[in-house]
């Protein structure tokens, strides 16, 4: 099994004000803030991992700093904040950047090899690189409605002067920990999808130094395909019914 990552670093200095402006944000959407639920054990297949936010009703975030004037965000639906919301026209990490008027960057690793990076401007004007052979679309260069680019299908900083960062990282693995190292700082470690599928959606304590973990549950019916599932099998017999 290989690496995988979906890290969002903004450059912001207060946890607080990401984790007030996301949640009004959320509430645009008719998510509403809730405690946390009790701590459980993790299924195989979780719809908080394997599903986009719009297919779940619970959404959750663990917020924390890096190094300073920067701010780390996990989330679960792992993708959260790439994609849109209902009518938008940019994924959530536009709008949040605009809101906050700070630039992000976020890096999606996919199995060690497949890597997306995105970068966000602190007016929501946002670039890409990469591609993603495990994308359920057809189209590695389909991503969350986004197009990405055969110009740039190594994984570069165009927007933000980081790329010395990962000059020397020759696979996406490399690519994060030298990210989280530089921009994730005291809390590197925490920087990858453990805290999203472990974390967040067995809802355990956040353990990142002055970080809290968030919680949001849609108002509405229900709008979940599926709760957490034991087996694959389950999973196949579920998709062919459409349930």
């Amino acid at each position: 099994m290989g690496y995988w990552a979906n890290t969002t670093y903004i450059n912001h200095g207060s946890v607080a004000d990401v984790a007030d402006v996301l949640t009004a944000m959320f509430a645009q959407e008719g998510m509403e803030p809730v405690p946390a639920p009790v701590q459980r054990s993790r299924a195989l297949v979780e719809p908080m991992q394997y599903e986009p936010a719009l297919k779940n009703d619970l959404w959750g975030l663990a917020i924390f700093p890096g190094a300073p004037s920067w701010t780390v965000i996990q989330t679960a639906p792992l993708e959260l904040l790439a994609e849109r919301a209902t009518g938008a026209a940019k994924m959530r990490l536009a709008e949040l950047c605009r809101r906050l008027s700070a630039p992000a960057f976020q890096l999606h690793i996919y199995d060690s090899s497949s890597t997306v990076l995105v970068e966000a401007s602190e007016v929501g004007e946002i670039a890409l690189s990469g591609f993603n052979m495990e994308s359920a679309e057809s189209d590695p260069l389909e991503w969350n409605g986004e197009q990405l680019s055969e110009q740039h299908l190594e994984a570069c900083f165009r927007m933000h002067p980081f790329q010395q960062v990962i000059a020397d990282a020759a696979f996406g693995d490399q690519r994060a920990h030298a990210l989280a190292k530089r921009f994730g700082a005291q809390n590197a470690g925490f920087c990858d999808n453990l805290v999203s599928v472990d974390t967040l959606i067995c809802h355990k304590p956040l353990a990142a130094a002055s970080g809290m973990a968030l919680y949001f549950r849609w108002k509405g019916a229900s709008r979940q395909r599926y709760a957490s599932l034991d087996s694959w099998d389950e999973y196949r017999v579920m998709a062919t019914h459409g349930n």
